[in-house]
């Protein structure tokens, strides 16, 4: 069965454009959703070059935002991929932890972002990887073969 309630070709000249929206599991008082948007006019080859151009932005635009993980993870016969993770303090005793991953495949750059409380990011972020996987399989594991 087909989950998806409508399907359609668009025009000549219109092009999906579409930002999903996956509700994740809740902790304490934070809701989870992921974001996940396309980008398919890459102007870059490269998953960093790609992540860079997204999360300069970012750490030159707000204040009292501190990297927490900010690396290429791509392995070997998988999709090209990259973890930007910070944490933003915008007021006292708030604090904000929002992750990226970015990934290469097909000539569609795919732009996964969710924020988190501390702890959540150490229990629901593990989870972001399987919806990663799940997503754009052949990101975080190896394709299966037919």
């Amino acid at each position: 069965m087909n989950d998806n309630p409508f399907s359609f070709d668009l025009p000549t000249g219109w092009e999906d454009q579409t930002v999903y929206y996956f509700r994740g599991p809740s902790e304490g008082d934070r809701e989870h959703l992921l974001m996940l948007v396309l980008n398919r006019h890459l102007q870059h080859e490269s998953v960093v070059d790609f992540a860079k151009e997204q999360t300069d932005a970012i750490t030159s635009g707000l204040q009292g935002v501190e990297v927490v993980r900010d690396e290429d993870i791509t392995q070997e016969d998988r999709n090209q991929a990259y973890e930007f993770v910070y944490k933003w303090t915008p007021a006292e005793n708030i604090h904000i932890f929002k992750k990226y991953v970015f990934v290469l495949k097909g000539g569609i750059g795919f732009t996964f972002s969710c924020e988190f409380s501390k702890k959540s990011l150490k229990t629901v972020g593990v989870g972001m990887k399987d919806a990663v996987e799940a997503l754009v399989p052949g990101t975080y594991e190896p394709l299966e073969e037919e």
